[in-house]
């Protein structure tokens, strides 16, 4: 499109050399008369580009000609580079180049940021997906995203953690992507606001119907409150154990599974540490002490150490058979 086209030009010349006309259209992949109009409807529309005769000329703009973000902190400026996670991009269907659109947001901040925007650009990189990759599938994403920006309702089956298959009527009201999991957070039938996992969406309708956005919701401030309430709420099951030093680094390690970890300074030169673990069920706590075998011994609660002894028996018991 000509249009498109024309911004492409407006960024090459931004850099302040001369391009010639042939390079412009080798570029863009247009011919050189092409080139030409595309020169004179930009004059026309009030951009300043000029032309210069002679084996090194060609066209640029007036020196300093250029929009720059001059409102803008420094700061501010340069978390504007921040590098997008292609995860993200590719989920909401963004098929942009990050390359042109580094470019262009270098040609419009002022030169005493540019080359600190650009080392953040080119030092940092963020994945937001899964070591073994996504394994969710979120094909809802498109049609979600779409009811979410025209404020359409949707009618859903819905597979909950239990597995139970549930269908829900929402009001979409915006995305969140937590870790490599995407949420819809929605406002049911009976008027209350919940978080959906879009990888259990199995079926799913938009529909015509239209909702209204109830005012003041702020996405991101609903998410923060929302998470706090969840964490808040998590079931805590306690355990005193001693574990051996060996092992204090590992258990740091899954602290995926261990939301709480104090260890007891009593006996400094032991071989064994005294800590106090905190798991969401007893079922979790099991599961993770036996994976340490010999290095981890229970104190309390006390009915533990006779659930872990008839786990281990039964192992004993598997492997003799």
């Amino acid at each position: 499109m000509k249009a498109e086209r024309l911004i492409k030009i407006l960024i090459l010349l931004q850099h302040g050399e001369t391009t010639s006309t042939r390079t412009l259209a080798n570029e863009l992949e247009v011919s050189e008369r092409t080139i030409h109009r595309d020169m004179e409807s930009l004059s026309v529309a009030g951009i300043p580009v000029f032309s210069e005769r002679g084996k090194a000329g060609g066209w640029r703009l007036i020196d300093e000609w250029k929009n720059k973000l001059s409102w803008l902190t420094e700061k501010e400026i340069i978390s504007l580079f921040l590098p997008a996670s292609e995860k993200v991009l590719s989920d909401l269907n963004l098929n942009i180049s990050t390359e042109e659109m580094k470019q262009k947001l270098l040609l419009s901040v002022p030169n005493h940021v540019r080359q600190n925007a650009a080392n953040l650009w080119e030092r940092i990189y963020i994945d937001t997906d899964t070591w073994h990759g996504s394994q969710q599938s979120i094909g809802s994403m498109k049609f979600i995203q779409q009811a979410v920006m025209e404020n359409k309702k949707v009618t859903m089956e819905y597979k909950k953690a239990d597995n139970e298959m549930k269908t829900y009527m929402i009001n979409p009201l915006g995305l969140v992507l937590k870790g490599s999991t995407w949420y819809v957070i929605a406002i049911n039938s009976q008027n209350s606001y919940r978080n959906f996992r879009l990888s259990r969406i199995i079926n799913f309708t938009v529909l015509e119907e239209s909702f209204t956005r109830p005012g003041g919701f702020i996405l991101s401030q609903y998410w923060k409150e929302s998470k706090k309430a969840f964490i808040q709420n998590l079931p805590a099951y306690q355990v005193e154990v001693e574990v051996s030093r060996q092992i204090i680094n590992r258990i740091m390690f899954t602290g995926r599974f261990v939301r709480h970890l104090h260890e007891s300074t009593k006996q400094p030169n032991s071989k064994w540490v005294q800590l106090s673990l905190e798991f969401p069920t007893e079922e979790e706590a099991v599961n993770f002490i036996l994976g340490f075998g010999n290095q981890i011994r229970v104190h309390s609660p006390v009915h533990l150490q006779s659930i872990l002894a008839k786990k281990a028996n039964d192992i004993l018991e598997l492997y003799n058979s």
